[in-house]
């Protein structure tokens, strides 16, 4: 079997980091203060992996993952027919949902492991 790529155990936490900064941020060039707190944990987190703060980003990162595909649903099901909007907000959503879902499981695994980081996965 191949080695799984050591970048891939990194991508998560940066891609948090990206995912709040979006979401925090305002025009004219400001970011709310609760959504710099968040991204200074996710950089402490990168910084000293620490083991139980990374399940619990993972979990959380998870967890509003189905919350996101429960939002998902419901906005679909709104729709009276299978038209172009439809087609767009499934597949646009799901495969959103998908790199996130992939994303927060690597994460949860990254810190549930007892190997060393970098190791290969299998051998």
């Amino acid at each position: 079997m191949k080695r799984v790529p050591s970048f891939l155990f990194k991508v998560p936490e940066y891609y948090l980091i990206l995912i709040i900064f979006l979401a925090g941020y305002t025009p004219p060039m400001t970011i709310q203060p609760m959504y710099i707190l968040i991204i200074g944990v996710l950089i402490l987190q990168i910084l000293c992996k620490h083991r139980v703060l990374g399940r619990l980003i993972g979990g959380l990162f998870f967890i509003c993952n189905l919350l996101f595909l429960g939002a998902l649903l419901s906005e679909f099901s709104e729709f009276s027919s299978f038209d172009t909007d439809a087609k767009s907000l499934l597949f646009v959503g799901l495969s959103i949902w998908l790199v996130n879902l992939l994303l927060a499981v690597t994460m949860i695994y990254k810190y549930t492991s007892k190997r060393p980081f970098g190791t290969p996965v299998f051998r």
